[in-house]
């Protein structure tokens, strides 16, 4: 996973804090929370820690002191075993939300697993679990943060299998460690096309929120420019890493490149790639490589091109492309 890295802001005045309070905005380890909860009280902090049966990590607890709940739009991608797979983590979840489930919800949902595992070991469940849900996409990813003592505070995130169907996406349920903390977590949290470029879908909705700020008069508009610049550098700019020459030396930007080359049928940018030595065969997302891709896509000049340089098809869970023997 490539680390979009941290962003440093001034400190911010009470009146910007405010200003951010009444936009539903909020700033934590150098990224944007929009539709953002008010902070958690002393009182909700207890009954989470009472029903989940153990204390909260640093971390999250001083995320939810800025925000007890509300939305990324933000761009992640999470390596399953060599699987690259885009990650939706969309919500920050809190009690009673309008999402597929609350915080509560989901806490009920993980104390039933709990409670299945105990029971199908022959023991008495203890009233705990060891993770806690608090973020993700509706049904289909969850992000936990661990409160076992040998992992605390470590951040796990889970994504649910579609069907065969889907093409270049898990068939199986996947749970892999991805940071230490949540700093470790927002410090991923980038943008792989510029959200400012005609046509971007990543971070649409967060500039919309950024340009109702701006509307709230001079202090707004300056706050609201000091954030859109703070999105700037979280950009995996495989552009400037191909003007600079240094793309060979960059594997998450040369497969941003590949991926964009495949999905555009760019073969001048294909021939450039190879002309800085990229490794054309490498993963792309989906567990397959820039022919796999081009073959779903139905790019066939992309894939004759492919072809003609020697390239052949690699599909993480396919034996035949490995060259086995199923």
């Amino acid at each position: 996973m490539c680390c979009a890295g941290r962003v440093n802001m001034p400190e911010l005045t009470a009146a910007q804090q405010q200003l951010l309070s009444d936009h539903r905005l909020a700033w934590f380890a150098g990224r944007i929370i929009h539709d953002a909860q008010p902070p958690i009280s002393d009182a909700q902090l207890a009954e989470v820690e009472q029903r989940l049966g153990s204390q909260l990590p640093r971390e999250l607890v001083a995320l939810w002191r800025c925000s007890f709940g509300g939305r990324l739009d933000y761009e992640l991608c999470v390596d399953y075993d060599g699987h690259l797979h885009p990650y939706s983590f969309n919500e920050l979840f809190y009690p009673d939300s309008d999402g597929y489930n609350d915080l509560w919800g989901w806490l009920a949902h993980e104390q039933e697993c709990a409670e299945e595992v105990a029971e199908e070991n022959g023991q008495e469940w203890d009233g705990r679990v060891g993770f806690l849900p608090i973020g993700g996409f509706e049904y289909l990813e969850r992000i936990y943060v661990c409160v076992e003592p040998e992992e605390f505070g470590a951040i796990y995130a889970w994504s649910r299998a579609l069907p065969p169907a889907w093409q270049l996406r898990l068939h199986e349920d996947a749970l892999t460690r991805v940071a230490d903390d949540l700093y470790g977590l927002f410090a991923l949290l980038g943008f792989d096309e510029d959200p400012f470029a005609e046509g971007a879908d990543a971070g649409q909705e967060l500039l919309e929120a950024l340009d109702e700020l701006a509307t709230s008069g001079a202090e707004g508009a300056a706050l609201a420019q000091q954030l859109q610049d703070s999105l700037r550098p979280l950009v995996r700019d495989w552009r400037a890493a191909l003007e600079q020459g240094r793309i060979a030396g960059e594997p998450e930007l040369q497969r941003l490149a590949l991926t964009h080359a495949v999905r555009s049928g760019d073969i001048a940018l294909l021939e450039q790639l190879r002309d800085r030595d990229c490794d054309l065969g490498r993963l792309l997302t989906g567990g397959g490589n820039a022919p796999v891709h081009a073959r779903v896509m139905q790019r066939e000049v992309v894939i004759r091109w492919f072809a003609e340089q020697g390239v052949a098809e690699y599909q993480l869970d396919d034996p035949a492309t490995r060259g086995e023997t199923p």
